[in-house]
């Protein structure tokens, strides 16, 4: 029960939530949809507005500035009928060939103009000539034309109008018409029509709550306004304008159009077409503002149709995820139930023909197959528990779940291949249980001869010790004695050191005699020298020098002697030399000897030593292999203990051995597998 309400939980869940998920997303769809919709036709209705009403404007501005332009042609049409008059000329249609007088020709003229701006609502009228100069006028008639004015009426020879509205500080429409005699231009009649006639036309424009139609020239000056004090103050199209450069450019230059331009922060929709006849243009300006109502209530009625479609949406949308929620439900309770192990629940049926009629009957088949799977799975294992291996499966798997097959299919050939093989090694276990035993009985009894042999060796090795036992004190003698001699000769090379020392005094000695003697053999040589001398010097000296002659031969004779005795004393001494090198040489033959006796000695005295370190090497390892033959016997009676349990041993391994053969003989194999 645990079981079901923890996976309920998250079914529920899903119940719950997948009507909600449906619908929420397309809500959030529909809404996104309809806000980029409700953007775009904005945009497009701002847009289309916009473009609609500046191609509204530019007619209209059109049909305007022809108002304008018709009562410019009829005050041209005046002004022609004026400059057209005979009197104004002086020629009268009853006498043609005849002409008045100076006088009555400037009284007929003053009646012309006098009757001109009383009809015509003229501020002013009067007749120039070729030069501009004033001729004849009514009252406040300037004396010169304007030069611009001026060169433009000669240019045209035509009816001409000012561009400039202001006269005297009034509005007016200043024209000029030549007038001609037979052909020619004779003088200019210029008159200035009040305002009224074109104010009246600009107010009569209709342009909604805010908007207005103003004039200006090429030069950007404004020349017509509803509110006049811009005229009189002669305000520009870039004041009244802020400075739009582009618009401007394209009203002073004659241009028909429509544009928008912001004025003082409002945007402004403005068109312009020129006034023929004229250099004026007429501009319409209109607050964009003035239309957004309009554009505001088209799109808040299009904004109620589409949340009225958007709501609509809905309702289908939420008909439609319950359409496709409850057959989900229902599969999606039997794929719970079946995570939580339910086999055997039906699946609801769903009659549709549509993806979720064929998941439900996929459902269904899928669940029956499993059922089949687990059926065959079930018979097959139960066949193994009882020991029938050869069984193998009864149902035809399909996809994937033939993996399952071949797994069953390896699992049963793998476990007849195991027995099948646990039958062999039962058989191999047993003979080796009886070889095992064999070899056990053979190692007891190898194990008593090794450990026999080992008690001998034992013995052997004490013996060995005891023999070393006594070269070692026989070792130790010999090199005492060895020591005695080696001290005695040591003696004796000291003695025949110091025997070689007097010898080689004496030889010393003999040397200095040798050198005495030499010295008396060279002063016997001299004496005999002074005596032959004293002899000669006798023998000179008569019988006075007999008995100094007797002197000197004495002296000669002992001089001979001293020689004689010196010579003997040389040949004393180089015999006694002879004897003492002799001596010196027996001396050092004797000392070479005691010192190879010494040699010797030291010889017989090391390999004393090496003798007894062998041999107290050999006791070492005497000891270390009396100690490895005590564990090689302790590991032998070890073995002969183990010997003893392997034999046991092997009795048990042979009766488990024939019990494994009799559990596995239990198994039933597939043929080829049986032995």
């Amino acid at each position: 029960m645990k079981r079901k309400q923890t996976g309920s939980v998250p079914t529920r869940r899903m119940r719950q939530n997948l009507n909600k998920r449906i619908l929420k997303n397309t809500i959030l769809n529909i809404l996104v949809l309809v806000i980029i919709c409700c953007t775009i036709m904005a945009l497009s209705m701002q847009s289309l507005a916009n473009s609609i009403l500046l191609d509204s404007l530019q007619p209209m501005v059109r049909q305007s500035a022809k108002s304008v332009e018709s009562s410019i042609h009829l005050l041209a049409d005046r002004m022609m009928t004026i400059a057209g008059d005979q009197r104004i000329s002086g020629v009268s249609s009853d006498e043609a060939d005849t002409r008045p007088d100076t006088k009555t020709i400037r009284t007929n003229r003053t009646a012309v103009l006098e009757e001109a701006a009383t009809i015509y609502e003229l501020y002013t009228i009067a007749l120039y000539d070729l030069n501009g100069n004033l001729l004849q006028g009514i009252e406040d008639a300037p004396e010169t034309l304007d030069s611009d004015f001026f060169a433009l009426l000669q240019e045209t020879d035509n009816l001409t109008t000012s561009s400039d509205t202001v006269f005297q500080g009034n509005l007016g429409i200043t024209m000029g018409m030549p007038v001609k005699e037979n052909g020619e231009t004779s003088m200019y009649v210029v008159g200035v029509y009040k305002y009224d006639a074109i104010n009246d036309i600009i107010s009569s424009i209709n342009l909604g709550k805010n908007g207005m139609a103003y004039m200006a020239n090429h030069a950007g000056i404004v020349t017509g306004h509803p509110d006049q004090s811009l005229v009189l103050e002669g305000y520009t199209l870039s004041q009244i304008s802020d400075g739009n450069d582009d618009a401007i450019s394209r009203i002073t230059t004659d241009e028909t159009g429509s544009t928008e331009f912001p004025i003082d922060g409002k945007k402004m929709l403005v068109a312009f077409s020129p006034i023929r006849g004229t250099q004026w243009s007429l501009v319409i300006q209109v607050p964009k503002s003035d239309y957004n109502h309009l554009i505001n209530r088209a799109m808040l009625v299009a904004v109620l149709l589409t949340l009225a479609v958007l709501v609509l949406s809905i309702l289908i949308v939420l008909r439609l995820a319950r359409s496709i929620s409850r057959p989900v439900k229902s599969v999606t309770n039997r794929m719970v139930s079946l995570s939580d192990g339910d086999l055997h629940t039906e699946t609801v049926s769903v009659q549709t023909e549509d993806e979720l009629g064929i998941m439900a009957k996929t459902l269904n088949d899928t669940v029956e197959s499993v059922n089949q799977y687990i059926s065959d799975i079930q018979q097959v294992l139960t066949q193994i528990a009882d020991g029938n291996l050869g069984v193998e499966p009864q149902v035809d798997y399909k996809g994937d779940f033939i993996l399952i097959r071949d797994s069953l299919a390896s699992i049963v050939q793998s476990m007849n291949e195991t027995i099948s093989g646990f039958r062999s090694a039962a058989v191999r276990l047993a003979e080796m249980a009886e070889e095992l035993s064999g070899q056990s009985g053979q190692l007891h009894h190898a194990s008593l001869e090794q450990h026999e042999s080992a008690a001998s060796l034992v013995d052997e090795v004490n013996q060995a010790k005891e023999r070393l036992a006594d070269v070692t004190e026989s070792s130790s003698q010999t090199r005492v004695k060895t020591e005695e001699i080696t001290q005695c000769i040591q003696r004796a090379n000291a003695q025949m050191s110091a025997l070689s020392g007097a010898m080689n005094d004496i030889s010393s000695n003999a040397h200095e005699i040798t050198k005495i003697a030499k010295a008396i053999e060279d002063i016997s040589f001299q004496t005999n020298i002074l005596a032959l001398n004293a002899s000669v010097e006798a023998a000179r000296a008569g019988s006075a020098g007999s008995g100094f002659a007797v002197v000197a031969n004495e002296v000669q004779n002992l001089a001979v002697k001293s020689a004689e005795a010196a010579q003997s004393a040389t040949e004393m001494i180089s015999n006694t030399l002879a004897i003492i090198q002799t001596g010196v040489g027996l001396n050092a033959d004797t000392a070479s000897s005691l010192d190879a006796i010494s040699d010797v000695s030291a010889q017989i005295s090391s390999i004393s030593d090496q003798l007894v370190v062998a041999v107290e090497g050999q006791a070492n390892a005497l000891s270390t292999m009396e100690e490895r033959i005590d564990a090689i016997s302790a590991i032998t009676d070890r073995n002969l203990q183990s010997s003893e349990g392997t034999s046991k041993a092997s009795q048990l391994l042979a009766n488990e051995a024939e019990k494994l053969q009799a559990q596995v003989k239990n198994f039933v194999l597939k043929g080829g597998l049986e032995r």
